[in-house]
């Protein structure tokens, strides 16, 4: 693996871990809305990064 896409692999795991940890403090949707939907778009765009990323350089995968 490269390291870019292990900077965006870990990019994924820790906004993920943020989303987990605000949704564990804030049970049954409470909670700042504008920072839970801020932390879920954060983790698609990780998301989208990777497979961006995969896309663009298909011969490494």
């Amino acid at each position: 693996m490269d390291e870019k896409f292990k900077e965006l692999l870990s990019e994924i795991y820790r906004t993920e871990d943020e989303k987990r940890r605000f949704v564990r403090g804030n049970p049954r949707g409470s909670g700042d809305r504008r920072e839970r939907r801020f932390l879920y778009d954060e983790v698609e765009r990780a998301r989208k990064a990777l497979r961006d990323y995969k896309r663009m350089n298909p011969h490494l995968y």
